[in-house]
């Protein structure tokens, strides 16, 4: 699959639009090393206690990101999203097997500001990359959207039985073969879990597109963010 990446001025007005629609505060351009040395380049929307980090699809970039960051950034979490390595404003070649290691260092550097609770949260490629993250390190809280247990090399098999913290798992009833890979993961990792079967084919952030399907997934998030953060 192609990338179809966003030019500068296209990736700004989402960006811009993002954070107008939810009174969030401006983002910092931040970077930050992966743990095999790539420079990373994200944006931080720095608040409060609470933190999320973001993983994108593949053939995307952060910025399909910037709606949802901006709305939990307006309600006081401090959010990081990042493109992965060979992607958008990331330095380096994108090798599918190592962009896990690109999550871990997202992870770390938000640890670096002291938080709370730091939730991990990814769709597609981004999700399986968070999984394999959360089976690495410790996080509080893992959002998986739409993702396969392998990828071109990245397995999250190996962590599913392990990862203990709250998971919420998002996909469409008609995204094959994403809804039985997200129906395993979810019946093979322990509890506390949810399933949030969404009636559509959209792919992914994708799903985010139609109001009524983009409403009830915010609302999942909110609720299971909500919850970690207590």
């Amino acid at each position: 699959m192609p990338f179809r990446r966003l030019g500068p001025l296209a990736a700004v007005a989402v960006l811009v639009s993002a954070l107008g629609a939810s009174a969030a505060p401006a983002p910092a351009h931040v970077s930050f090393r992966s743990t095999d040395g790539t420079r990373l380049r994200g944006h931080l929307w720095a608040r409060g206690p609470n933190a999320v980090v973001f993983s994108h699809m593949f053939g995307t970039t952060q910025s399909i990101w910037y709606d949802l960051a901006g709305k939990l950034a307006a309600q006081g979490y401090t959010v990081l999203t990042f493109d992965f390595r060979g992607v958008g404003t990331s330095s380096g070649k994108l090798v599918i097997r190592h962009v896990y290691r690109d999550t871990l260092a997202a992870v770390r550097f938000m640890r670096g500001r002291n938080p709370e609770k730091i939730v991990v949260m990814g769709a597609s490629m981004g999700g399986t990359s968070s999984i394999v993250a959360a089976g690495q390190t410790k996080v509080d809280g893992l959002v998986v959207i739409a993702s396969g247990m392998m990828f071109r090399g990245l397995d999250a098999r190996p962590y599913l039985t392990n990862l203990q913290m709250p998971k919420l798992f998002i996909v469409g009833t008609k995204d094959a073969p994403f809804n039985q890979s997200v129906r395993t993961m979810h019946e093979r990792t322990p509890e506390p879990k949810r399933l949030l079967m969404i009636p559509t084919a959209a792919h992914g952030t994708y799903m985010l597109r139609s109001a009524a399907h983009r409403e009830a997934i915010y609302e999942a998030i909110f609720d299971f963010l909500s919850k970690v953060s207590q």
